[in-house]
């Protein structure tokens, strides 16, 4: 008996996390270094997130395989706030679809998945009434796919059409006694999968510039588990089914605007705005029973993130097949949450702060007639502003190496 009540209760006071990792740092390591930038002139796996139209411009086909890491230092009220650390493989790859005719090289494929190291989904908080914070708290732990389609549709025109899908979790916890009196759990539980859109174009409007926009849905990851206690005449009290239901990962609907040029033959620069529709964020759990006191009020604001990349380099000299690019980017995240109480006096309970977001990478590539590939590395420094209550910093940083084949 003791087991069940205990099992119940871890179940009722988990509470989510929010978030996706590709939101927080980026697809890959060329958009991780530029600050999350892309959405113009990426050609690649990471296009299948950024702006699938991208994926037209491959040429090879290439498979990736990378690891991405997080390590965090917050505080909340002043106090160290545990973050669990982000350790993640991530496998993405890039196939031109091998038409023929007017068809030749105007269709590509992408895919892109994030695996959290020994998980698909966790989700980690606190009662309502608790404070937490909102958008950092474990938001790096749940399964990223991406898939997309670009299409080559005018000789500077390309259009892409994707879908990103996070784990979800539904099902149900019966406990009820047997004939001897114990008590027994059956448990049963399904992944399900939840799908977000992803539309993007691209436009080169001048031999040395282009221009990318990309609509990415409401992305959730939800759970929903109803736990139905029936213990006959082992308590003398009837007790009501609970449901332990909420958003584990959350992005918003958001629109990408961004424009890449070249300054010179070495120098390329990318300036972009990513709009983030916050309004409609609703509280991330739900009540457990139906007579439990409203939820708090949420009351987040749309955000506009700009971004500021730096790509330096190519070709090396005397060995046109290796190039060498370093790259650099800023983001300000303007956060959707209010800073101040409750019209009543009430402390909010769902905390964040705006972040300066400085990145750096290095890009190492070669390019021959049977073999090719790339090394890319990469680091960000995320510091927290603008809040009296969430404070700290953290990093994050990653490796991938791809192949063509």
């Amino acid at each position: 008996m003791r087991r069940a009540w205990i099992a119940l209760f871890a179940l009722a006071v988990a509470t989510p996390a929010y978030a996706s990792f590709p939101d927080l740092v980026g697809i890959g390591p060329r958009s991780a270094a530029m600050a999350g930038l892309g959405a113009a002139d990426a050609d690649d796996y990471e296009a299948a997130y950024l702006n699938p139209a991208g994926l037209a411009a491959a040429r090879r086909r290439r498979i990736t395989v990378g690891y991405f890491g997080g390590r965090y230092q917050l505080k909340m009220d002043a106090m160290p706030r545990n973050v669990t650390d982000t350790d993640g493989i991530l496998i993405g790859a890039s196939l031109p679809l091998p038409f023929g005719g007017v068809m030749t090289n105007r269709l590509a494929l992408g895919v892109a998945f994030y695996f959290p190291l020994g998980l698909i989904n966790r989700a980690k908080g606190e009662f309502p009434s608790v404070p937490r914070l909102a958008l950092l708290d474990n938001r790096t732990q749940t399964v990223s796919i991406m898939i997309g389609l670009g299409a080559q549709v005018h000789e500077r025109v390309r259009v892409g059409i994707g879908v990103l899908a996070l784990a979800a979790l539904v099902g149900h916890i019966d406990i009820a006694t047997d004939a001897s009196g114990s008590a027994t759990t059956v448990s049963q539980q399904q992944l399900v999968t939840n799908f977000a859109p992803v539309v993007g174009i691209q436009v080169k409007a001048a031999s040395f510039a282009q221009v990318g926009v990309t609509l990415r849905g409401e992305s959730r990851s939800d759970f929903d588990i109803s736990i139905k206690p029936d213990l006959g005449d082992s308590l003398p009290i009837a007790l009501p089914t609970l449901r332990v239901a909420g958003t584990s990962q959350y992005d918003p609907l958001q629109m990408a605007m961004e424009a890449a040029f070249d300054a010179t033959k070495l120098v390329r620069i990318s300036v972009g705005v990513t709009w983030k529709h916050w309004s409609t964020y609703t509280y991330p759990i739900k009540n457990a029973t139906d007579g439990a006191p409203p939820l708090p009020a949420v009351d987040f604001h749309d955000t506009a993130v700009p971004r500021l990349g730096f790509e330096l380099g190519g070709a090396v000299p005397r060995a046109p097949k290796l190039t060498v690019v370093g790259r650099a980017g800023y983001a300000f995240e303007w956060s959707p949450a209010p800073t101040n109480a409750y019209a009543d006096g009430t402390q909010r309970t769902l905390l964040d702060a705006d972040r300066h977001i400085v990145s750096a990478g290095l890009g190492l590539g070669y390019r021959g007639r049977v073999v090719g590939g790339r090394l890319d590395a990469f680091g960000q420094l995320h510091a927290l502003t603008g809040s009296p209550r969430a404070t700290g910093l953290f990093a994050t940083f990653g490796v991938a190496l791809g192949i063509d084949l």
